[in-house]
């Protein structure tokens, strides 16, 4: 008896099944929406705020650069499409100091930018210039700026959280974004800044001299993703440089290596502990 009650029950469920089936409905949802992609985000609550923001200096480059450009990948949402769909950026203020379009970057209208800012037909995901602007006063300071996917006629706005990208840029060495993001924070501080220590010009200075390195945003995400032996030599190396190059400044009667406010430089983030000896 109990064989043929399971027999009943099985196809009953087979039978159900086959009616579940019947019932759902084909996607059929017209509206196609757009996000900026992030390489590592699987999830929305993968995504942190810090990854949507990125620092730039010109400082890096030659000096006859005038302007550079940044790309960034956007992703869409539904049904692809057979002809070319326009994506549409637009400026959002901050509470810093905004980028001016024409004197900071190139206007997201801009003419010259208008076959740029397309998914290609059949695509969904496509990559989209940022072009800075050398001006002058970056020099002498940062401007912020922050922009935003924006509907058309093409799109509706994807995930809020992911919809919006920032770059703040100057002439100058500045803090960039990675040295102090905390790709783990679930686990504890694990940024950049927690094993080398605070950021300062000097420090920077000495760390782009003594490894021919820019370190930048693209250098350290190297860095902190990679392969965990050259990280732990970099760290090491970067200590022993800093007590060496202290060393023979004293020797020769000089203060050792010091940010402007009187900061030594040093490795001394609350990590450093673990691979220095």
């Amino acid at each position: 008896m109990k064989k043929y009650l399971n027999i009943l029950c099985a196809i009953g469920m087979v039978t159900g099944l086959a009616s579940c089936e019947k019932d759902l409905e084909v996607y059929s949802d017209s509206t196609c929406r757009l996000n900026f992609y992030y390489e590592k985000v699987n999830t929305r609550s993968d995504f942190y705020p810090e990854m949507a923001e990125a620092t730039y200096s010109f400082v890096y480059g030659p000096s006859t650069l005038t302007e550079d450009t940044l790309w960034y990948e956007v992703e869409t949402m539904g049904f692809l499409s057979d002809r070319d769909r326009t994506v549409t950026l637009v400026q959002v203020a901050t509470d810093g100091n905004d980028a001016v379009a024409g004197q900071h970057y190139v206007a997201f209208d801009d003419a010259t930018l208008k076959s740029k800012y397309v998914i290609p037909a059949g695509k969904s995901r496509a990559k989209i210039p940022v072009v800075l602007l050398r001006d002058a006063s970056l020099k002498n300071e940062s401007v912020t700026l922050r922009f935003s996917i924006q509907a058309n006629e093409y799109f509706q706005l994807g995930y809020p959280e992911l919809a919006t990208r920032q770059v703040t840029f100057t002439d100058q060495l500045t803090e960039p974004a990675e040295w102090s993001y905390n790709p783990w924070p679930e686990y504890g501080d694990y940024s950049l800044k927690s094993y080398f220590g605070e950021w300062g010009p000097v420090k920077f200075q000495f760390f782009i001299e003594e490894t021919g390195k820019k370190w930048d945003d693209e250098y350290l995400k190297e860095l902190r993703d990679g392969d965990n032996t050259y990280f732990t030599y970099i760290l090491r190396k970067m200590n022993k440089r800093i007590n060496e190059v202290n060393a023979e400044r004293q020797a020769q009667g000089l203060d050792v290596l010091k940010e402007a406010d009187g900061t030594p430089v040093a490795i001394d983030g609350e990590n450093a502990a673990y691979y220095i000896y």
